[in-house]
């Protein structure tokens, strides 16, 4: 019988993540939940941020390389976004694997490019050639 539960708690937790694409806009996670009249301790999820969807969920973001800039950069918070990302089996939070947010009327992925050293990243950060700033642009998708 222990060996069968064990067999059961593996494949639960083995399985691998899937693959959404979920549109909303990203917000504090302490301000979707104030919309929503839950009264909670800020301090804990300061920081935190999630993508409320068209259909209400507040979704918890993981912070990560991919989605750093959702979490640092409020120019690109509380707009319309679309997120590619990985949900997986017993997590909460939704893995970002890319996402684009709204621009001048259509979806457009957002870059830090350095002008001098021609690099772009996904994250605000000194350039990694120069050590100079980064630029927040936009770049039309080809879709």
């Amino acid at each position: 019988m222990p060996y069968t539960l064990t067999i059961l708690m593996l494949a639960v937790f083995t399985a691998g993540p899937q693959t959404v694409t979920v549109r909303g806009k990203v917000i504090d996670l302490t301000a979707a939940l104030k919309a929503r009249d839950f009264k909670v301790d800020p301090e804990p999820i300061a920081g935190q941020v999630a993508l409320v969807s068209e259909d209400g969920q507040i979704i918890p973001l993981l912070s990560d390389d991919a989605s750093r800039a959702l979490f640092r950069d409020k120019r690109l918070q509380n707009r319309e976004t679309v997120i590619v990302g990985r949900k997986h089996d017993g997590l909460p939070y939704l893995q970002v694997a890319s996402f684009k947010v709204r621009e001048e009327g259509k979806l457009q992925t957002p870059e830090y490019y350095c002008d001098v050293c021609a690099i772009s990243v996904r994250y605000d950060q000194d350039c990694p050639c120069c050590q100079g700033p980064l630029v927040l642009r936009m770049r039309p998708n080809s879709d």
